[in-house]
């Protein structure tokens, strides 16, 4: 007489059961593991280039303190404040690492006259910049394969400054005196406000988007859109598409910080 022992291979079917368990288990530690790099990473790359737009700041406060008793038309700062350039922008690229052609490492000087552009907006139906610059090389713009603003060759920063032409918040008289000054002579001192515009990005990081959709955005797009010249204006004027807007649509890791300034020009008069 035979028996049969149904639970024959059971053992089987439970351990290809815990095969499958262990096997999510295991994927889903390991899409969780990958998550969370892909968080850091993001985290690190928004932090440099924060703390390179941070740099960049540093060094144009750096360079006007420098410069302006003795030479502030060498500043980017003295430039917009050239008569007949406020509401003009005034950009240029932040390239202490630059990549020759015979492929040497050169270092730059943070400012330099041959290498800028001061343009306008192309119409106010248009959201780009004009194809020719108001002073300078329409071409002094970031070279994202060549020009970098670290040492490790990863990010591009590019750099805006403007005399504005748009209203600044409303402030008291005596708001922009500096502490100390007898306020007696305060309806002597003449101020102008410079804003500035900072974006940095990272091309290695976004190897889907081509040189040439970059190079588009960094010579035709203006920067700064606070601008009562680039802000849209009922149905007569469009708002541009600034740098950072342009990079952004491609996909492209990066940080725009903007600061503005207040110079005190009696004091650089009376230093000059």
């Amino acid at each position: 007489m035979k028996k049969y022992f149904h639970e024959q291979g059971s053992t089987l079917i439970v351990v290809l059961i815990l095969l499958v368990v262990i096997s999510v288990i295991g994927l889903y530690a390991i899409r969780h593991s990958l998550t969370s790099l892909k968080l850091a990473t993001n985290a690190q790359v928004q932090t440099l280039l924060m703390q390179t737009s941070d740099v960049a700041l540093a060094k144009l406060e750096r360079n006007f303190n420098n410069n302006e008793a003795s030479n502030l038309a060498g500043t980017p700062v003295g430039q917009v404040l050239l008569d007949g350039n406020q509401g003009k922008e005034l950009q240029f690229c932040f390239k202490p690492t630059e990549v020759s052609s015979d492929k040497t490492i050169k270092n730059n000087l943070f400012f330099d006259l041959r290498d800028f552009r001061i343009i306008e907006r192309k119409s106010a139906t248009d959201k780009e910049a004009k194809s020719t610059a108001e002073s300078g090389d329409i071409n002094a713009v970031c070279n994202p394969e060549t020009m970098f603003s670290i040492s490790r060759k990863a990010l591009v920063t590019q750099v805006a400054v403007v005399s504005p032409d748009d209203p600044a918040v409303e402030m008291g008289r005596f708001d922009l005196t500096a502490q100390g000054t007898d306020l007696k002579d305060a309806g002597n001192i003449e101020t102008k406000r410079v804003r500035v515009t900072v974006t940095s990005f990272a091309p290695a990081l976004a190897p889907s988007v081509s040189i040439s959709d970059m190079n588009t955005c960094l010579k035709e797009r203006m920067m700064d859109d606070s601008l009562l010249k680039n802000r849209a204006n009922g149905s007569t004027q469009v708002k541009v598409q600034t740098l950072h807007e342009c990079l952004n649509l491609l996909g492209m890791p990066l940080n725009t910080q903007t600061a503005e300034y207040v110079v005190n020009l009696s004091e650089v008069r009376s230093g000059s």
